[in-house]
């Protein structure tokens, strides 16, 4: 089969100090990409000058519309790659991880990837990224390659099966984008698959966020399946969002005592991606 080209798209809004880690990794692959694209969305702090030191390695574009579902649908647009890969700009991928994607397409009837996620700035990680991938395990059980949800986090699309529900999508701010890809993939009829060999490792900054705050973030995948898809979708969504609210002190107290270990502050969280705040 013959190789096929990958572009890794990143969402940028204020992200400084992770932008660059993120870039790194990506740079160390085994299986180096043949684009990264970088959408800034509208970035007050020194983000821009972070990914001036990258030069030609990286392609930075702009999205002046806030959210980023915007910024994604900036870069997946002007992607050129067979198949785009997109993560957040915490992220850091192991260093097969570009391999790995590529073997998971390798079968022609995959449209759509996505995988678990290890937290690198939590006590426990390995205790944590069990309880990841038991989740979605079970979000992929008896679906085999019928998923209607992508993480953003960590998923890999091609191209065309993109162009062909781009203009479908949602744009509110009340609805994960991730979540609204994935229903518009599977009601477009298109195979997307967990593939739990897929592992990519992000930041649980997430859980910064007060009680409210995280609790209307994992609501809006409640939203999403409220609004376009089945009844079953729904129940399953809330559910597990009931076992992560009560697990959400135990998740804050791993991600704050790493944070103490390394001496760094704890920064604010942001309440909601979509609406860049």
């Amino acid at each position: 089969m013959m190789s096929q080209t990958m572009t890794v798209v990143i969402p940028a809004y204020n992200e400084e100090t992770a932008i660059g880690p993120c870039l790194d990794a990506i740079l160390a692959q085994s299986r180096i990409p043949d684009e990264i694209i970088v959408v800034d969305n509208n970035s007050t702090d020194a983000t821009l000058s972070v990914l001036a030191g990258y030069g030609a390695a990286v392609t930075v574009l702009h999205e002046a519309r806030q959210g980023v579902q915007h910024a994604r649908n900036r870069g997946f647009g002007a992607a050129t790659g067979d198949i785009i890969i997109r993560i957040d700009a915490d992220s850091r991928l192991p260093g097969t991880y570009l391999q790995q994607v590529e073997a998971t397409f390798a079968d022609p009837a995959i449209a759509a990837a996505t995988g678990p996620v290890r937290y690198y700035d939590v006590i426990m990680p390995g205790l944590v990224a069990r309880m990841d991938a038991l989740i979605r395990g079970i979000w992929a059980l008896r679906r085999s390659r019928r998923l209607d949800w992508v993480f953003g986090a960590n998923m890999a699309i091609r191209r065309p099966a993109w162009h062909a529900v781009a203009g479908l999508l949602c744009s509110g701010e009340q609805t994960h984008e991730d979540v609204d890809l994935g229903i518009h993939l599977h009601h477009g009829g298109f195979s997307v698959c967990y593939d739990p060999r897929m592992v990519a490792a992000t930041s649980a900054r997430r859980i910064r966020a007060d009680y409210a705050s995280f609790r209307h973030y994992l609501k809006m995948t409640e939203r999403g399946y409220a609004d376009h898809s089945s009844a079953a979708s729904l129940r399953r969504a809330r559910i597990t969002n009931r076992c992560i609210l009560a697990a959400y002190p135990i998740l804050r107290t791993l991600h704050e005592s790493h944070r103490r270990r390394q001496g760094s502050p704890l920064a604010a969280a942001r309440k909601n991606p979509m609406a860049g705040v």
